[in-house]
This record gives C-alpha cells, structure tokens and sequence, in this order.
C-alpha cells in the first residue's frame, strides 16, 4: 500500500493566540532590554502591571531598627549613662549583686522579664543621653511619680518612656533655672553656708 507523504505546512496561530504567547514570553523572560534609573518614570508603567514597584526615593530611610544589643550591652549602657550603684540596680531587678556581675560579664543571661527591665532602663539611658542631660545619674532616685522613682518603676515593671521625659524636661527646666540665677557666672566658691541654721528666718540663734 502506497502511501503518499505530505509536505509540512506550518498552521498559523490565530491572532489573539500569538499576541498571547508574545506577552506570556516577554513576562516571563523580558524584553533583553536594559532600562536607566533616571527614566523610572517612563518604565514604571510598564512594569506595575507585572511585578510590584518599590520607590527607593520614598522609602523610609530612618526607619525604626531593631534593638538587637545584649544584656551586658544594656547594661554597660546603663552604668556609663546613669551610672547606679550595684546594689540599687540588684534592688530594682529583684535578683543579687553577683547576678549583676555575671551579666555584666556575659557569664549568664537573665530571664526574659530580668530582660525587660534591664531593656527599659537601657531605653531610658538613650533618652537621657540623646537629649544631653549630663546628670541623668541624679534623677534616678528622684520621687517624681507619685512618689516612686525610675528605679523603684523598673522594680515593678512599669517603666515607660513617658516617665523619662518627664524627668528630661524637668531637667531642662532646672538648668535653665539655674541659668537665669546668674550663679553659673558667679566667681565666688561654692559654699554650704547657705545650709547653716543662721540662714534660715525666724531660727532660734
């Protein structure tokens, strides 16, 4: 049986198939063509259709980073800026001077809510330092907060960043307080006199 073999005739694709598989081709391996930053504005329409865009130019270059310092960071922050005794910071931790010491020294980790307050008054530390309060070590013990101070907050766990600027902002007022005084330009020593019994109106002497 004889059996006659056809030419191949290639069967063009309708229209609306070929543009399909142009555009399918191009999404998924693109054009080979290489586009300038400086004309985002003219390709920006052309991509928004197939991938998302990301504005370099509206991005948020000062955003927030996370805090990824240690414990014996934190506290090395803390001992340089507020400067507390030991003890008072054991006090406020609820744990013993020897604890402190082997954070500091990387030989233990506290548990998470040691942590906490340990990151608190870290976080407090920055504060202080960034607005230039020299003395932050002074407010520490200050019952400013219904009679409760930073340390005694941290104790219970409650410190807030609230509390911190009050104390900066009361700091500031001081200063500027002082300022005003004129005692910052005075020539004379410093002298407790002022502390004498004799100083104080209506006393006996």
């Amino acid at each position: 049986m004889y059996t006659a073999t056809l030419p191949a005739r290639s069967v063009p694709f309708p229209q609306p198939v070929s543009t399909a598989v142009v555009v399918i081709a191009f999404a998924l391996g693109g054009t080979g063509s290489v586009f300038a930053l400086s004309h985002a504005n003219e390709w920006r329409k052309m991509l928004d259709a197939r991938v998302p865009y990301f504005d370099v130019q509206t991005a948020d270059a000062n955003a927030a980073r996370p805090d990824i310092r240690s414990a014996a960071e934190h506290l090395a922050n803390i001992r340089q800026v507020l400067n507390p005794a030991i003890a008072d910071l054991a006090t406020a931790l609820g744990v013993s001077r020897q604890a402190i010491y082997k954070w500091i020294g990387g030989e233990s980790t506290p548990e998470d809510d040691k942590l906490a307050r340990i990151r608190s008054l870290s976080l407090a530390a920055d504060a202080f330092q960034k607005a230039g309060v020299t003395r932050a070590s002074s407010l520490l013990k200050m019952k400013a907060f219904e009679g409760h101070s930073l340390l005694d907050l941290v104790a219970a766990g409650q410190l807030l960043l609230e509390h911190t600027q009050t104390l900066i902002a009361e700091a500031k007022a001081m200063d500027a307080a002082y300022s005003r005084s004129g005692l910052a330009k005075s020539k004379a020593m410093a002298s407790d006199d002022w502390r004498a019994e004799l100083s104080i109106p209506g006393s006996s002497e």
